[in-house]
């Protein structure tokens, strides 16, 4: 009999139990929830040059009670990403958020290449009661600006260049953006020398070269020729080269042009050298001609006992 009334208690304690369990959980039946970005849907962000872009989004609570919610982020091109803390929305509220991606690489990446990003919101909590893992997502892409530019190295002549005369140098070119560009513009100037020329300086202008990406060298080495006028004092001379982005001019694009710089030694030959090398010659030519002259014209000691012996065998021959 004793057995049979704990039988009946038990199960008239579960039921309660129960209805105080169920009354625990937050009628979430009425009202929902949504992500989304400010800007619409499958939007597309342009990395700046420094690699970072910003994006907006929000987080809507159309439930009649606030809800707990946290941020997940699966970034593209390996961009860092900013965190943001677990915060609440309230009941009926519409909460805006600022995802930023920094310190891409955008040298690396081709032009416009885009890869995808996602956000991801999940609700902790529904008043305070533990959710059972509710998420929503959203995604985008970015895309890697395009950048353009060049630098030039001239090659140093290695010693001094005698006026009158031409020389080949050779002047190294290499696209530091990430797109196949065309060079413009080139351009040479030498303040202390203006009598330089480079006749063949066109020669900088339209060299397609490609970005150092995928395999590629990403540098070109182009011959000019520099040239003096015979007139041209002997000093020291400066030589400025600098060209442009074809893709950049066409692209009303404001960046500087590349430029390099060298100094060498422009010497003046002497037309008159070789007519004071030819006196001089001519000179010791006639010095050595007159002392072989008088050499040959001096008396020798056997040539003045033979006329000695003529005269006194004459005087001898008078006498007798």
């Amino acid at each position: 009999m004793r057995l049979i009334s704990l039988i009946c208690v038990f199960f008239l304690i579960i039921p309660i139990f129960s209805m105080q369990t169920v009354s625990a959980q937050p009628d979430i039946e009425v009202g929902d929830w949504d992500i989304g970005f400010k800007e619409g849907e499958n939007i597309t962000k342009n990395l700046d040059e420094d690699g970072d872009v910003s994006v907006e989004f929000w987080v809507r609570n159309d439930y009649p009670l606030a809800i707990e919610v946290s941020f997940n982020f699966d970034s593209a091109f390996g961009a860092e990403t900013n965190e943001i803390d677990s915060t609440s929305i309230s009941a009926g509220g519409n909460d805006s958020f600022v995802l930023e991606f920094s310190s891409v690489d955008v040298l690396k990446f081709r032009a416009e290449k885009r890869e995808s990003f996602s956000i991801t919101v999940s609700i902790d909590s529904y008043g305070g009661v533990p959710s059972l893992g509710d998420e929503k997502s959203i995604s985008g892409e970015l895309t890697i600006p395009r950048i353009r530019g060049f630098e030039i190295n001239i090659a140093e002549l290695g010693g001094a260049m005698n006026a009158g005369t031409e020389l080949n140098i050779d002047v190294e070119i290499r696209n530091i953006g990430n797109d196949i560009d065309l060079t413009a513009e080139a351009m040479f100037e030498s303040k202390t020398c203006p009598q330089l020329d480079i006749p063949n300086i066109d020669a900088l202008d339209d060299i397609s070269i490609d970005a150092p990406l995928e395999g590629q060298s990403g540098m070109k080495t182009i011959q000019i020729t520099i040239s003096t006028p015979i007139s041209h004092p002997s000093k020291n001379c400066d030589l400025e080269i600098e060209l442009n982005s074809l893709g950049s001019i066409n692209d009303g694009e404001n960046i500087s042009p590349a430029e390099d710089k060298i100094t060498f030694e422009v010497r003046k030959t002497n037309s008159n050298d070789g007519n004071e090398e030819d006196k001089d010659s001519n000179s010791n030519s006639n010095q050595d001609s007159e002392e072989i002259v008088s050499r040959n014209f001096s008396p020798s000691p056997s040539f003045l006992l033979t006329i000695l012996t003529v005269l006194c065998a004459t005087v001898i021959i008078k006498r007798k």
